[in-house]
């Protein structure tokens, strides 16, 4: 006869994920990463961690750029633009059905991290970069012929070269890796290129006096708030039901993405597709708040990106060489609706400081 009160585990959370939350709930060890003075308000609001949940998504994108015709300022990707946001999608709902496996009425604290590399040229044509600034600094040059006959071959020859030469001229009895080589020096691509990384992270929480709280769904509540946001938030008489989020990827082509040097306006085109892409973004993100019955959204955020194609990987002079732009826009924020009980901010206290001397008594001089 099977248990009433055993965990329902999803047929596609992994199997040490339920080993790990099926050993949370029999030891009663909760984990999380709120700081002690986030668990302390926690606690205060009525709620108590039951352990750290995560989900994951690894997605492979296959960006397209539209052949636009004559006069058209850009348009958005559609196909890009849902992939991600199906990548979003797997990774918090993995998260939400390791919290409800814990019997959580919630998640909070939640921290999206999205690691997109669409243009795994751009780390080689980064780490260029690095090498060249560091070349003019140290006093070495750039020889022409560097630029653009062997870009893979020509430079990372001649700075190994330099780098040597540096080394001896500082006396290093062992040469350290290059700055261009280092891991801050340039953004690395560790699933290699068109991959998209969501990571979703969070403390599941359950009410302490037994109300539920989950959302209109059934489905524990998402919030990014931190501890003490969501503090403030029941002590307000609200509470979250949802993290919710919108997203659009926009396109620009290249033709509109400059004017003539001597020249101070605005770039039209280039202002209505970050305009448009907002727009886009924000009706998506009030669309999922609406669809968990949200009276409103606190915490908003606004996450804006740009990733170039480039024809080629060469730096001529300052400017390199560009078949257009790609903008994109991560709107999120935590859903709310009103609490039964209402609330409202409570009236200052008034202090006093209590080292001061006393007021004299009758006051007035000669007494």
């Amino acid at each position: 006869m099977s248990d009433p009160n055993a965990p329902r585990f999803a047929a596609d959370l992994p199997v040490h994920a339920r080993e790990r939350l099926l050993d949370m709930r029999n030891r009663r060890l909760f984990t999380s990463d709120l700081s002690v003075s986030e668990f302390l308000l926690v606690k205060e609001a009525g709620f108590e961690p039951l352990g750290l949940v995560m989900g994951t998504s690894i997605y492979q994108l296959a960006p397209q750029v539209p052949n636009l015709p004559a006069g058209q300022p850009g348009c958005e990707l559609t196909d890009l633009t849902n992939a991600l946001y199906h990548a979003r999608e797997l990774a918090m709902n993995r998260m939400e059905e390791e919290a409800d496996a814990l019997g959580a009425d919630g998640i909070v604290g939640v921290r999206l991290e999205v690691n997109l590399s669409t243009d795994p040229q751009r780390f080689h044509l980064q780490r260029y970069r690095v090498w060249d600034e560091w070349a003019k600094k140290t006093g070495f040059r750039r020889p022409l012929w560097v630029i653009p006959a062997g870009y893979f071959d020509g430079w990372h020859e001649l700075a190994a070269q330099q780098w040597a030469q540096w080394g001896a001229r500082m006396g290093w009895a062992q040469l350290p890796p290059p700055p261009w080589m280092q891991p801050g020096g340039a953004t690395t691509y560790a699933y290699g290129a068109n991959v998209a990384e969501f990571i979703a992270i969070g403390t599941a929480v359950r009410h302490v006096g037994g109300q539920s709280h989950r959302n209109a769904l059934g489905k524990p509540f998402q919030s990014d708030l931190s501890g003490q946001d969501f503090w403030l938030l029941i002590r307000t008489g609200f509470r979250p039901v949802g993290f919710v989020m919108g997203n659009c990827v926009y396109y620009v082509p290249p033709r509109l993405l400059s004017a003539r040097d001597t020249e101070s306006v605005e770039l039209s085109a280039y202002t209505h597709a970050l305009y448009d892409a907002r727009e886009l973004a924000m009706e998506r993100l009030q669309d999922e708040a609406e669809a968990l019955g949200a009276t409103g959204i606190v915490g908003v955020t606004v996450a804006e990106k740009q990733h170039s194609f480039r024809t080629n990987l060469y730096n001529i002079g300052n400017a390199a060489l560009q078949q257009g732009e790609l903008i994109e826009l991560f709107v999120i924020g935590t859903a709310v609706v009103p609490t039964d009980a209402g609330g409202g901010v409570a009236p200052p206290t008034l202090v006093r400081v209590m080292n001061e001397a006393p007021p004299s008594k009758g006051g007035g001089e000669g007494e």
